[in-house]
């Protein structure tokens, strides 16, 4: 389970940046931004007591609110609409089908739709993780004639799983865009807070919107929020909620033409997810996002460390080496907070200060992995079952 501190990171870093969006009028980036803020501190309320935690509970409330109350139209500026081949494409959304533009109204105002321009080549690491989900999911459709021979079949489910902070939306998108496929983002905070009375009516919209678009990708984050299993469920929406998600899953794999969807789940508890939905037909395939080797590391490290004033003796490969048990995450975030206190000397002190190992080496004393090794543990004995 990732601390407190970590969700407190996630929540500030997310507000900051739908604040910063909805001052320069980019509405849907805003609104999403601080959908995500609300989500991370409506669970760092759940690790609260008392007061704070009712004051945590109604700030991401009020987020929530402020995140719905900008302006609808806004989001429809930012979708060009498809002509010929050169107007469509990776970042860029293709008009929607006929039958879409009628529902829109209904879905498309919580749906956030995006065109991603992150590939399989900008994700460090993960290559078993990448060869599977384009054995899956990519290759049926860039080679259609050879899938069609073998009888394998496009679209279909995947589930991602595995400890935070590894990339699993990051995974989720690059599919998106080596497919340019629409991407539909769904997040569990916006189905259970608007839907309440109108939960199954609007997952069949989801899809119904989903399959009217054209090839796409239906993306749920935490999945075992919205397919948590029924047996330790007592509520009466999620007994409703969960075999109608089930149902939507069956049967959406297997078109012969571009309109498949291709549904794609992630979690960081995949055995608290309902047992229904782990059958061949629903999530065809489970794969494991791990956290990075030493070579994913270093990689990371040259991302985060891109332009930064880097000082000529620090070895990232070194450096790399002692970040094991590091998510991909925990390393931006470590790159982040050195960049930061080295700013913070600049500017009090006057005297600008490279990167070197030793202001790594002081970060790292009090920032520890958020990935517990009895996490680790248990998501290496789900594996083997599965």
């Amino acid at each position: 389970m990732p601390s407190a501190e970590f969700y407190l990171d996630r929540f500030q870093h997310h507000k900051a940046v739908g604040l910063t969006a909805r001052r320069a009028g980019n509405y849907k980036e805003a609104r999403y931004q601080l959908l995500r803020a609300a989500e991370y501190l409506m669970r760092l309320a759940t690790m609260s007591d008392g007061k704070l935690k009712e004051t945590r509970l109604k700030n991401a409330r009020d987020l929530v609110d402020v995140a719905r109350g900008m302006p609808a139209g806004a989001a429809a500026e930012e979708e060009p609409q498809g002509g010929d081949e050169g107007d469509s494409g990776p970042g860029r959304e293709a008009a929607p089908a006929e039958g879409a533009k009628k529902k829109q109204g209904k879905a498309g105002d919580w749906i956030v739709r995006e065109k991603p321009k992150v590939k399989f080549d900008d994700i460090a690491g993960l290559e078993e993780a990448k060869k599977q989900i384009r054995i899956k999911m990519i290759y049926p459709f860039t080679h259609a004639e050879k899938a069609k021979k073998y009888g394998v079949q496009k679209g279909g489910g995947i589930l991602l799983y595995g400890p935070p902070g590894t990339g699993k939306t990051m995974m989720a998108r690059a599919v998106a865009a080596e497919l340019e496929a629409t991407f539909f983002v769904v997040t569990p905070s916006r189905i259970l807070s608007k839907w309440v009375g109108e939960a199954e009516k609007n997952i069949s919209n989801l899809f119904t919107e989903a399959r009217g678009i054209g090839r796409s990708i239906v993306f749920i984050d935490e999945i075992e929020s919205l397919l948590p299993s029924r047996r330790d469920q007592e509520s009466n929406v999620m007994q409703r909620l969960v075999p109608s998600i089930l149902g939507e899953m069956d049967g959406f794999a297997g078109k012969s033409d571009d309109r498949s969807i291709l549904f794609m789940g992630a979690t960081n508890e995949p055995w608290a997810l309902d047992y229904a939905a782990m059958r061949p037909g629903r999530f065809d395939e489970k794969i494991f996002i791990d956290l990075p080797d030493v070579a994913a590391r270093h990689q990371i490290l040259k991302l985060n460390l891109k332009d930064a004033p880097v000082a000529g003796g620090l070895d990232l490969g070194e450096l790399a080496k002692w970040l094991e048990g590091y998510s991909g995450a925990d390393i931006a975030y470590l790159v982040r907070k050195v960049k930061e206190e080295l700013f913070e000397d600049s500017v009090e002190e006057g005297a600008d200060r490279e990167m070197s190992l030793a202001a790594f080496q002081q970060a790292l004393a009090t920032l520890k992995p958020s990935v517990a090794k009895e996490d680790l543990k248990r998501f290496e004995e789900f594996r083997k079952k599965s």
